[in-house]
Parts: C-alpha cells; sequence; structure tokens
C-alpha cells in the first residue's frame, strides 16, 4: 500500500519548502502512518504538493537521517519500524571509534594506532608527487565504483595475498564502517535474519540493528566459531548472511583455523547464504608466515570480502575496498552514490601512488614488528602483575587485543568506571555483544599506547581491580568473599 498525503505547503513562508514537507511527513510518519507503509515516489509527490523533485529529496533524506524512514534498492522509501538503538550508557562507543581524546589517560580502549606511527612524510611524498602529476584533476569526483587505478593497484595487492578478483568486482568505499553499512542496505530487508559471532565488532551490530535484522549469534571457541552451533540454526531458519572477522578478531583476538574456514564455506553452499568477511588485521599477523584470509578459499562467490587497511595505516583516510559477487555490483554501486556520491579523489590517488611505490608494504612491516613487541610485553605485564583469576581467554598470533576474563562476579562496567576516574580506558565486554554474557569481561588493546603506558595501565588496572574488591593489593583472592 502507498500511502496518500492531504496537505500543502505555504510557498510565503519564510521556511524553505523541505523543511515544511520534512516537518510535515515526520508528523504524519509519527502519528498516523502503520510501519513499512510505502511511500510516494519523489516525482508524484512532488506534483501533488507542487515543489520540485529535489524539495523531495532533501525532505526523504531527512527523514532518513532521523531513522523514520528506510530506503529499499529498486523500491522506494518505506515507513521504518520503531528503532531499537543500541546505546551503552558510559559512552564506551566513543571510545571504540577512537572519538574521544584521551591525552591526559592511559587509552587501553582504542584500537587506532597512535598518530605518532602514522607515516606522515611518505604519504606527504605520495600527496605531492600526485598534485604534481595530476593538478586541478586530482581534487575532481571520481566514478562511484572509484578511481581505476587504484582499483587495478588493489586488485595486484589481493592477487599477491592469494585473492584473486575480476577488477569489476572491486568497490572503492570510505571506511570499513561504510561497507558493512552500504552491504546491510541492499543485502537486507528488515527483519531478516542474519549470523554474527558472539562477541564481535560493536560497529556492525549498530548498522545491522539500524535494518532492524533478526540477529543471531554463535559463540566464538578457541578456532574460531563454533559450527555445530551454526549450522543447527541453518536447519532451523534461512539467513542472509553471516558476519565474521576470520583473523585477530575483534575483540577476542581469535584466528579461524583453515579446517573451520573450509567448513564454513561449505555451509554456505548447502544453506545459500553469503559470508562478509571483515578483514582489517590479517597484516597484523606475528608469526614468520602470513595468515590465510577466507576470501582466498572461496570459489563459488560466497564471500564478500571487506578490507582496511586504517589499523595499521591512518584511519582518517577512510578508504576501504570491497570484493562482492557480479549479480551485487549494480545494487552496491546505486547504494553508494546514494551514501556520498564517491570516496575522495586526492585521497585515492595518493593512496594508489603510495601502493606502487611500494611504501603500504614498507609500513606495514615495521608495524608488524613494533606491535608484536606491544603484545609480547602486555602478556607479559599482565601475567606478572594480576592476580591468576583474571585470564587472558584467548592466546593470540597477531592483532593488536587481548580478550580477559574476570571473576564472574566482578562487573567488567562498573570497574571501567572506576578506572576512568583514575585515567584509565579500556572497553568492557557488554559492548561486543547483543547480549548481556560478557558483563564480565573486557577487551585491551595496545595500538595507541607505548611500551611505559602500557606497564603503568597494567598497573592502574590492577589498583582499581584490587580496590574494587575491597581488598589489599596482593591479598589472596576468594571468590567466596
Amino acid at each position: 500500500m502507498i500511502v496518500i498525503f492531504e496537505f500543502s505547503l505555504n510557498k510565503e513562508s519564510d521556511k524553505t519548502l523541505y523543511l515544511q514537507l520534512y516537518k510535515k511527513l515526520k508528523n504524519e510518519i509519527k502519528n498516523n502512518i502503520p510501519a513499512d507503509t510505502k511511500l510516494p515516489p519523489i516525482r508524484k509527490l512532488a506534483e501533488k504538493v507542487g515543489v520540485n523533485p529535489a524539495t523531495v529529496v532533501k525532505a526523504y533524506n531527512l527523514l532518513a537521517e532521523d531513522n523514520l524512514i528506510y530506503k529499499k534498492v529498486g523500491s522506494g522509501s518505506f515507513v521504518a519500524p520503531t528503532q531499537k538503538v543500541i546505546r551503552p550508557e558510559t559512552g564506551e562507543n566513543m571510545l571504540e571509534h577512537g572519538q574521544i581524546k584521551l591525552s591526559e589517560n592511559i587509552n587501553l580502549a582504542s584500537a587506532a594506532p597512535s598518530k605518532e606511527l602514522f607515516p606522515v612524510e611518505d604519504f606527504k611524498y605520495a600527496i605531492n608527487q600526485v598534485l604534481e602529476r595530476d593538478q586541478g584533476e586530482a581534487f575532481s569526483y571520481q566514478k562511484s565504483q572509484g578511481f581505476l587505478p587504484l582499483r587495478k593497484s588493489i586488485q595486484k595487492y589481493f592477487m599477491n595475498n592469494g585473492i584473486n578478483s575480476s577488477l569489476k568486482q572491486i568497490q572503492v568505499v570510505s571506511g570499513a564502517q561504510q561497507a558493512i553499512d552500504i552491504l546491510s542496505k541492499i543485502l537486507l530487508d528488515f527483519g531478516e535474519k542474519i549470523v554474527v559471532e558472539d562477541p564481535t565488532y560493536f560497529g556492525a551490530l549498530q548498522a545491522f540493528n539500524s535494518r532492524k535484522a533478526d540477529i543471531i549469534t554463535v559463540k566464538m571457541q578457541a578456532d574460531g566459531a563454533d559450527l555445530a552451533e551454526l549450522e543447527t540454526h541453518l536447519k532451523e531458519k534461512q539467513i542472509k548472511f553471516f558476519f565474521t572477522m576470520q583473523n585477530f578478531q575483534n575483540p577476542t583476538g581469535v584466528n579461524w583455523s583453515f579446517e573451520k574456514q573450509q567448513q564454513l564455506l561449505k555451509l554456505a553452499e548447502e544453506y545459500d547464504f553469503y559470508i562478509i568477511e571483515d578483514d582489517i588485521l590479517s597484516d597484523l599477523y606475528y608469526n614468520e608466515s602470513r595468515v590465510k584470509t577466507l576470501k582466498e578459499s572461496d570459489e563459488k562467490d560466497r564471500v564478500i570480502y571487506i578490507k582496511s587497511f586504517s589499523k595499521v595505516f591512518m584511519p582518517g583516510l577512510r578508504l576501504a575496498f570491497i570484493i562482492l559477487p557480479d549479480k551485487l555490483l549494480p545494487e552496491l554501486l546505486e547504494a553508494k552514490y546514494a551514501t556520498d556520491i564517491s570516496s575522495g579523489g586526492l585521497t585515492q590517488r595518493a593512496f594508489d601512488f603510495y601502493l606502487r611505490e611500494g611504501l603500504l608494504d614498507k609500513h606495514i612491516d615495521l608495524q608488524r614488528k613494533l606491535f608484536r613487541k606491544k603484545y609480547n610485553l602486555m602478556t607479559a605485564e599482565i601475567k606478572s602483575e594480576l592476580p591468576a583469576e583474571i585470564k587472558v581467554v584467548y592466546e593470540s598470533k597477531g592483532g593488536l587485543y587481548l580478550w580477559l576474563k574476570l571473576p564472574a562476579n566482578v562487573d567488567a562496567k562498573e570497574l571501567y568506571q572506576a578506572a576512568v576516574s583514575i585515567g584509565l580506558v579500556f572497553s568492557p565486554g557488554y559492548l561486543f555483544s547483543l547480549n548481556n554474557i560478557f558483563s564480565n569481561y573486557i577487551r585491551l588493546s595496545f595500538a595507541a599506547v607505548n611500551e611505559d603506558e602500557i606497564r603503568k595501565g597494567i598497573k592502574l588496572f590492577k589498583k582499581i581491580y584490587y580496590e574494587y574488591l575491597g581488598k589489599e593489593i596482593d591479598q589472596e583472592y576468594s571468590p567466596l568473599l
């Protein structure tokens, strides 16, 4: 059913027409129109109220920003159901995305590298070379799919890492979060079922929740998600996709085994679903040999692969890449264009130059050695400073995170609030799950801290932990007290 509106706009008013239309539509949606009702097509509504179609587009965009309507590519705009918002009470989601300035604190929450680690001089060289070469063309709009030379460079990068894809399958986007958001828009209708690892990345949960997806969780194990549990769900219901971080998963640090990767691909083929592989950390392996992505073994186009370098490069550049099946490309291009037309032209050209000059490989090699040293230091400090009842759940072979389990009677959220008061921040476990089963877990990240801060941070954590228990430091712990 398409709703019919009976109202007019005041063209003599000082208020712009699109704001008038937005407010009238907002009032109707909140008071009179049921969820999932289709709104009139842009041109029909423009004719009805006597305005330019661009006016309707602006009004619809404002409604979408307010989460009052949702858009289905090729179908139109619809009234959104009441939103269930995931919103932590203490603002740790801001820490997760590196949006709070913590210069006076020891930040064991941020997954973004410290700005001192950014390759500023090399990238400045790349930008200067591009400006000299391309002049004003460097600031022009790119095609929505991305700057063609960059797509060729990243295709070669993928091939060198065992991933074969055609050039037309590669889409440039403005960061991994935009990739997740756009894929949610083109793959999900409201209420469709998906599966995620538990725990998992908070930003992905937000994106899927915004589409009102029916989110099913499967628990993480030392070698990947519990695939027996996954198959139990698959036998009961059809899912649209499984979201996974195969290498050094956020927040657990788990690396999927090759055997489980193969099992997952077989399940995707048997039960007909896509796998979204979010890869931000596979480059940060600590052993001599690199880890395998799931996409390397994907022979049936089941894996939609997202690659971002934000955690090993410079997060503010907002660049990521998607490899997706050919049949999804038209919808993704349309959604990308509707979102921001294209990713930044100068950024794409400079990153292309940076890749072609071999500067990224050089930088990642340096980062790998640095973060391996930080990982070894943090694990050693935890073992020597913290009481035995605090456990590192999984031994990681790379990445930026340690996932710690506290005693069952310790609330990580309360511990976090106490820590902030003395200048220490970390990520409480409840942030990474729809359930509350990780209330006594925390994630520690060593991305944004130096070695001295790691040592001091673990000592501060020890201090607030004992104060929380009402005990003296090093007093023997008893869970019965």
